[in-house]
């Protein structure tokens, strides 16, 4: 029997006789203020999720309209089988499963990156904070499954998830995939038989390279509420067919964050799961006391600079030479860079050829505008 929201919104007016067991609890569900009869709750994906109070705490209640082989696996202890009765004008019943959860308090990342959009200098910050969340996910050992900005509540502290209900966890096979996330920040290869802890991936470096694309360019930002994509379709950005994306690696590319840049050429990957990530996203240079000149190596198909044997500065260059004068050439994508032995970029030099590092303060390059010294000043001008 399918029984209606209006159904199972009239069980949980009724939490004391309608709950098999959560009554004894003194659980309460919460209404709107100035209307008791109106529930503060949602509806999603055949989920009803009610804020209530379950002994004097804000909780979560889930209330489950189709079954979920893997509840138990994910929710442990929260997870009450069978537990609301439901019943149809008809006088129908049936028993709904629940899990009762933490209540998030907060605004989702969606709202915030709305808000924020046109702010530079506050997705900056939005940017870090979402790598460092993206970080502590990548180490984990299960990964949420359906990542997307309405999925990840901003509090005061800090970013956590909401609707872990397409988990993956350990011990969890593909046969038991209950759902393959929202399109909409998914890789178009992901499927009900791809289901282990790499999903998560694509969506994280969707996420992180849109967020770090609005804050150095803020006229990104009306394509936040013009589509349902954050920025990027991830079926144009496999298939190498996304001008906005194209767009924001050139952006990366002549701001010189090789970073971002490196992350954001992930997403044209064939597969799913993006191995360097977790490398890419760390990759910043540290700050050391330098006691020998910095060493340019080669590594897994990109150019950094090391420190008795360490890399300072990571490998996540196109193609670079060893510094002189105190400055390195570098090239990120087809853009030409001199950075400092922190790697920060001092002098942009654009796209070209011929050029080489700095001798006696000065160097040249051939551009589509004709060709020009670059001096260490950072002046440029043409001859």
């Amino acid at each position: 029997m399918i029984f209606s929201v209006a159904n199972y919104i009239l069980a949980v007016k009724h939490l004391d006789r309608m709950a098999r067991t959560l009554g004894a609890k003194r659980i309460y569900a919460l209404s709107e203020e100035r209307d008791r009869e109106v529930l503060k709750c949602s509806v999603g994906n055949s989920v009803l999720v009610v804020q209530v109070m379950c002994e004097g705490v804000h909780k979560a209640m889930r209330i489950y309209m189709r079954p979920n082989a893997n509840l138990r696996a994910i929710y442990g202890d929260n997870y009450y089988p069978k537990e609301l009765l439901v019943s149809s004008s008809s006088e129908v019943f049936g028993l709904a499963d629940v899990v009762l959860c933490d209540w998030k308090e907060g605004v989702s990342l969606q709202s915030k990156i709305e808000e924020l959009a046109h702010r530079p200098d506050k997705m900056a910050a939005l940017s870090q904070m979402f790598e460092e969340f993206a970080l502590w996910l990548l180490g984990e050992r299960w990964a949420h499954g359906d990542l997307k900005p309405e999925n990840i509540i901003l509090s005061k502290d800090g970013l956590s998830l909401i609707d872990l209900d397409a988990m993956y966890c350990e011990g969890l096979r593909s046969e038991n995939c209950v759902e393959i996330g929202t399109r909409e920040f998914q890789h178009p290869l992901r499927t009900m038989g791809y289901f282990n802890k790499s999903i998560d991936d694509y969506p994280i470096a969707l996420i992180s390279t849109a967020i770090a694309a609005l804050s150095l360019d803020s006229s990104l930002a009306r394509k936040v509420v013009e589509s349902d994509y954050l920025l990027i379709r991830p079926d144009l950005a496999v298939a190498g067919k996304d001008e906005i994306l194209e767009r924001i690696e050139r952006l990366f590319a002549e701001r010189g964050d090789a970073r971002h840049y490196r992350i954001a050429r992930l997403l044209r990957s064939s597969h799913p799961s993006l191995p360097r990530l977790k490398e890419f996203i760390e990759a910043k240079p540290k700050s050391i006391e330098q006691t020998e000149p910095l060493l340019l190596e080669y590594y897994n198909g990109y150019w950094g600079f090391s420190h008795r044997g360490e890399f300072v500065i990571p490998p996540i260059y196109d193609l670079a030479f060893e510094f002189s004068e105190g400055l390195a050439l570098v090239r990120i994508g087809d853009v030409w860079h001199f950075i400092d032995t922190q790697g920060r970029v001092v002098i942009t030099c654009g796209r070209g050829s011929g050029i080489k590092p700095f001798n006696n303060g000065t160097t040249r390059i051939i551009r589509d505008d004709g060709e020009f010294v670059i001096y260490k000043d950072g002046k440029i001008e043409r001859l």
